[in-house]
């Protein structure tokens, strides 16, 4: 069913749409790091690339209480970034998950989906899973040989609730998590996607130095393979400081060279001799670090197996300007290698999981989230469908049976049209009386506008006439037009020039004065002003 249902989705993918493309978030111990890389006729583009600074350093054991703080920085920087897309996955540190490389009986994928939806398949192949309370399986196959009888399959198994707080954490930075992927894995894809078709036929091995852990990576045809280093937490120590060492030669650093390079040597032989990988030609050095110079050179000097090298991911890829100008000032590149290589993965909706070795992702909702987007798909092709099937009925209905329709009503429609037609004259009629209404009424409160007008004039004019020594005391307006003023001057002309003033502004009929009386103090007359006061029009 879920063949058939990917075969459909991806039928139906040119009307139904739908992308897989992804943003890839790594996690470092003090920076972040986002991607977007598309693969094409063997040549990998890194479109976008950038990382930003923790503000403290990230603990991968602690995430439940530093979500909110990356979140919101991955948030931000995809912002500002430009970044578009939505879907996104991320690369899980290597030990939260494990893994192992399993032989089984021949199988068949639909059998093999069966079987792994049973627990205790997995706990009777392998115990360590039935150590776990809520374990989360995911498995990738390898080889399916009916011939040699031999399934074999890379599981890898982790708590469930350890799982879900990293897809909390795409989602608490608004993006849509589908795909957990894991170190070991993102980076043998990257380097199987970008070396030669001749060069896949070798064994290759990578040597992936993070925080307190080394692994060796192996893969080869139909082989896969993670070994841990062990060595000592001094060593350990050692190496997270070496690069700000001026000189590693001596004999103290021969000695701690020494060390790691019979670290690594006791696990290439042992991936050789027990798990059948031919001799590796090289083996690519992956840091997690600013910085690798020293690292390298002292591996370089005392592993002798195979030539190291640190390994450049944008080397032989074809990179956006922005991307050039900031790899031109990075140190160590090989840091990116892990973001650029889950940027390569597809969620598989139309049964294309991307380049690379395997796909093997730790989401809990993987399968469903696939299933959904197929649906989804198939979803907006039947709308589509109808769609376009309503455009040629109502085409079909528009050219071919309403114009046959409409000339037979036509004939029967005489009388409706007149009494249409009068009722509609009725109404116009009425509105036009309606509008006389509503005319006559803004005439009436013009009328009283241009009224009150003179007031309005008289009031605002009057302080600039009244000249210097005359005082008012009262304004009174009675019948509508006869005014009444009263005040008091320091003499009888100037009552005589106030007088003049009101004649000339226009605004008073004949303004008559009495006569003015001195005051018994003998400083002041009264006096008192009558006129009619002028409206406009």
């Amino acid at each position: 069913m879920a063949r058939s249902l990917t075969k459909f989705a991806s039928f139906l993918h040119p009307i139904g749409k739908g992308s897989e493309e992804l943003v890839a978030v790594k996690l470092h111990s003090n920076a972040v790091t986002l991607a977007e890389v598309r693969h094409k006729s063997n040549v990998i583009n890194i479109d976008q690339l950038g990382s930003v600074v923790l503000p403290r350093r990230f603990n991968p054991q602690n995430l439940a209480r530093q979500q909110d703080m990356i979140g919101e920085i991955i948030r931000t920087f995809r912002d500002q970034s430009g970044v578009t897309n939505r879907d996104a996955g991320i690369v899980l540190p290597g030990g939260i998950v494990s893994l192992r490389q399993l032989n089984l009986p021949y199988m068949t994928a639909a059998e093999l989906a069966k079987e792994a939806e049973d627990i205790t398949f997995w706990t009777e192949i392998e115990p360590d899973i039935g150590k776990l309370e809520d374990p989360q399986i995911s498995y990738a196959t390898l080889v399916s040989s009916e011939n040699d009888d031999l399934t074999r399959v890379v599981v890898g198994f982790a708590e469930r609730a350890s799982m879900t707080q990293w897809s909390d954490l795409l989602l608490n930075a608004h993006l849509n998590p589908v795909f957990l992927e894991l170190e070991s894995v993102a980076l043998a894809n990257y380097l199987y996607a970008s070396i030669s078709p001749e060069e896949r036929q070798q064994s290759q091995a990578i040597m992936h130095l993070s925080g307190d852990r080394i692994e060796l990576i192996a893969f080869a045809a139909q082989r896969f393979h993670v070994l841990k280093l062990e060595i000592s937490e001094f060593d350990q120590v050692l190496l997270s400081e070496i690069e700000d060492v001026s000189d590693t030669t001596g004999e103290f650093w021969d000695e701690v060279g020494g060390r790691i390079a019979k670290t690594m040597k006791q696990a290439v032989l042992f991936l050789q001799e027990e798990q059948d990988f031919p001799p590796f030609p090289h083996v690519h050095v992956v840091v997690d670090a600013l910085r690798a110079e020293n690292f390298i050179h002292l591996i370089d000097r005392h592993f002798s197996l195979a030539p190291v090298r640190l390994w450049d991911p944008t080397k032989t890829a074809e990179m956006s300007p922005p991307v050039q100008n900031l790899i031109s000032q990075v140190a160590n590149r090989s840091g990116f290698t892990l973001a650029l290589g889950l940027r390569l993965r597809r969620l598989g909706t139309f049964g294309d999981d991307g380049p690379g070795l395997m796909q093997l992702s730790m989401l809990p909702q993987g399968a469903t989230l696939r299933r959904n987007r197929q649906i989804g798909v198939v979803s907006r092709t039947t709308v589509a469908f109808w769609l376009a099937t309503a455009g040629l009925m109502l085409t079909w209905t528009g050219l071919g049976v309403l114009p046959p329709f409409l000339k037979s009503q036509s004939d029967s429609r005489g009388f409706e049209a007149i009494q249409t037609e009068a009722i509609a004259e009725q109404s116009r009629i009425k509105s036009i009386n309606d509008k006389v209404g509503q005319l006559d009424t803004e005439l009436n409160n013009l009328n009283i506008v241009a009224t009150q007008r003179g007031k309005t004039r008289i009031m605002d004019t009057l302080p600039d006439l009244v000249p210097e020594g005359v005082e008012l005391s009262s304004y009174v307006l009675t019948e509508g037009t006869r005014l009444v003023l009263t005040g008091a001057a320091t003499n009888p002309s100037v009552v005589q020039l106030f007088i003049s003033e009101l004649s000339n502004s226009g605004l008073i009929e004949t303004p008559t004065p009495s006569e003015p009386l001195l005051r018994e103090t003998g400083t002041l007359y009264d006096f008192q002003i009558t006129g009619t006061l002028r409206q406009e029009s």
